[in-house]
């Protein structure tokens, strides 16, 4: 497994600079006391109109569930689409998969993002930071940020040298779970280096459910736990640093593999014999995904007192794996000689790079302007087939300027051309040679009034555009997971639309308030739409193809924090968002319901308490033939403590997810066709030592 090697070479890197600090004086390292550190990290390009929020984190820690999106879920306007309670996939005002951009150290995760039975393949433990821009992102991050991009900050680097360190376990109840994690960093003279290990384990989970629907089949779920659903993820971090005067650079590279069951009877052809409990909540048994993502990256930054020029590039390996117990959904198919239950291969190749120069003209104008480009090679393997192997190039060009002409005035503006080429190979006789090009372009305005009595204005209007994907255009396929026969058309052109935002704040000594509207509209809009007609394979279900059709998402955000009295606050929040679709006359599919969240907390320097009661309206707002899925309440609580300790600080977080043990059904779940409610009550712990 590569992540040994990865592991190797860290350790390597991270001893060799260990040796050298060691000659310092620790005894000048450490402090009792609580500090602030100062230091640097590399910023992203600051727009200032986006509708964006930024999350620390300690609020990503507070609120940190099965996976980094159940923690990002409780900001408003941002949803997570779970799959078990391994992993999760962002989405942002409705619109996820390839429309969401997540970035990691200035490279945009490549993952096979269209797929919606894996999660993100980066370590939830090794986030420093997000921030969340809302809406058409297209301009900074490339054409699949129509809906918005989620960019994972790099940690800072200090300016002083210093050994800093953290250990945390975690535990999960509902599923058994337990994780750890170890991050040691050196700062010595114009050197920083950071590595951390993290290791996940869970059993099958508990869910508040006796039986489930598969197809029209009624089965069993034996001990109320999901067999088959046990998982883990192994991760290997590490960050190589180095500063001097007008430079700076920095190496990353990761290695993250994951392995996690399928629910029996979520895949292949599931009967009653194949949901008995085998007697062991740990094991994973066929079906199951392996996926493994290897990522490295450098970024190089030259700043003088007016310029900086910026490079980026990257390289990432993205191999996932289905296995399954061999069976056809083709007349006369055999078993292949090797690996006979390999499913699904998917290896993904992705090489990028970045350039970009900023101009400081003068206090009041900023410029930047980049380019950038990648390169992608996947190739296909087993038995089964859902997107053939292909060739895809990408390249785009983009100017940024900001103007701040006062302290209470600010605009900016931005234009991005992407050229695109993608090569699929044929694949049997239903799946022709596809070779199409494509261009359009993006573009964005935007300002901010801030008069100086706690107010603040925001507006944007941008137009997007999304190239299609290689799902989009040639899948022909049985995707188990999602229960559908998912079919492409080659003929599709470009994903374009256009967005206006608007959002208001208030910031006083006891009240904190935002708004944050919204309104898109979609010219051309590729969704998947289920047909109504049973596919001719056994045991596919129903036909979903990919369509394009004009279409509309409005709606908007709120946030209210109110202080109570000393130290204890009232905070609401919601989103909603209501989608159309022109030609069909219903909501686009998956549009995810209106939810809100009323929290009480009690909030201290070294503790914080908590209750929320989440509620979720019932969608009955569907696609033809998409299921509609009931409202419900939900009652969470959860608090930190945090405590001195005779070199650093440790602290302990609890949550307690759906006390009341609440049946419910997540709309955007991945196993949501199936009736499959959401896990039961659970309660997650996590002890952490930092120093």
């Amino acid at each position: 497994m590569r992540i040994k090697h990865t592991i190797f070479f860290l350790l390597v890197c991270f001893s060799s600079l260990t040796i050298h600090a060691q000659n310092t004086d620790l005894a000048d390292t450490f402090q009792l006391e609580e500090i602030v550190v100062a230091g640097t990290r590399m910023p992203v390009t600051g727009v200032v109109a986006a509708p964006s929020v930024s999350i620390a984190s300690e609020e990503i820690n507070l609120h940190m569930g099965h996976s980094l999106m159940d923690a990002l879920s409780h900001t408003e306007g941002v949803q997570a689409m779970d799959i078990g309670v391994g992993f999760s996939k962002p989405m942002i005002r409705g619109l996820g998969f390839q429309r969401v951009v997540v970035s990691e150290n200035g490279v945009k995760q490549e993952g096979q993002q269209w797929g919606a039975d894996h999660g993100l393949e980066i370590d939830a433990f090794h986030v420093d930071g997000v921030m969340v821009v809302k809406g058409p992102a297209s301009v900074l991050y490339g054409s699949d940020a129509m809906g918005g991009a989620i960019e994972i900050l790099p940690p800072v680097i200090p300016y002083e040298d210093t050994l800093s360190g953290e250990v945390l376990f975690q535990h999960q109840s509902v599923c058994s779970g337990m994780s750890g994690s170890a991050m040691l960093a050196i700062k010595r003279k114009k050197v920083y280096s950071q590595i951390r290990f993290t290791e996940r384990h869970w059993g099958d989970y508990r869910v508040p459910a006796d039986s489930f629907t598969y197809l029209s089949m009624r089965l069993p779920i034996n001990d109320r736990r999901l067999k088959n659903t046990a998982g883990k993820e192994r991760s290997a971090n590490g960050l190589l640093a180095f500063r001097h005067k007008k430079y700076e650079g920095r190496l990353n590279i990761s290695d993250n593999y994951q392995k996690s069951g399928f629910f029996s009877g979520a895949h292949g052809i599931p009967n009653n014999s194949n949901m008995l409990s085998d007697g062991d909540k740990w094991n994973i048994d066929l079906p199951y995904s392996m996926v493994n993502h290897f990522k490295v990256s450098s970024t190089n930054k030259w700043t003088t007192e007016k310029t900086q020029t910026m490079f980026v590039l990257g390289f990432q390996q993205n191999h996932r794996e289905e296995w399954s117990k061999f069976h056809t959904h083709t007349v006369g198919q055999q078993p292949p000689a090797v690996d006979p239950d390999k499913e699904l291969m998917l290896d993904l190749r992705t090489i990028s790079g970045k350039m970009q120069f900023r101009l400081t003209s003068s206090d009041e104008w900023e410029h930047y302007i980049g380019v950038s480009a990648s390169f992608q090679k996947n190739e296909i393997g087993g038995y089964g087939f859902l997107i053939p192997s292909y060739r895809r190039g990408e390249y785009g060009a983009y100017y940024l300027v900001n103007y701040k002409p006062s302290d209470v005035w600010a605009f900016n503006a931005s234009v991005r051309y992407d050229i695109s080429h993608i090569h699929t190979e044929a694949h049997g006789n239903d799946v022709g040679e596809v070779v199409r090009d494509f261009n359009d372009y993006s573009l964005a305005i935007g300002a901010v009034y801030t008069p100086k009595d706690g107010h603040e204005w925001r507006g944007s209007i941008g137009r997007a555009y999304r190239l299609p994907s290689a799902n989009e255009l040639t899948s022909n396929g049985v995707h188990h997971g999602a229960f559908r026969h998912e079919l492409g058309d080659s003929s599709l052109v470009g994903e374009q639309g256009w967005q206006a935002d608007l959002s208001y704040s208030l910031r006083r000594k006891r009240v904190e308030l935002s708004l944050s509207p919204f309104f898109s509209y979609y010219p051309h809009f590729i969704s998947l739409h289920p047909t109504g007609q049973w596919s001719t394979l056994p045991d596919a279900g129903q036909i979903y193809k990919y369509v394009d059709a004009p279409a509309s998402f409005f709606g908007g955000e709120t946030r209210l924090k109110v202080k109570l009295v000393r130290d204890l606050f009232y905070q609401f929040s919601g989103e909603y968002v209501r989608t159309y679709d022109y030609e069909s006359h219903t909501a686009t599919p998956f549009s995810p319901p209106a939810a809100m969240r009323n929290t009480i907390s009690w909030e201290r320097k070294r503790w914080q308490a908590y209750a929320e009661c989440q509620s979720v309206t019932a969608q009955r707002r569907v696609c033809h033939n998409e299921d509609e899925t009931p409202g419900y309440n939900l009652l969470n609580v959860g608090g930190k403590v945090e405590i001195p300790a005779p070199s650093g600080k440790l602290s302990l977080h609890v949550n307690a997810r759906n006390v009341l043990n609440t049946y419910h059904l997540n709309h955007l779940n991945f196993y949501r066709k199936i009736e499959l409610p959401e896990a039961g009550v659970d309660i997650q712990s996590t002890i952490r030592f930092t120093f």
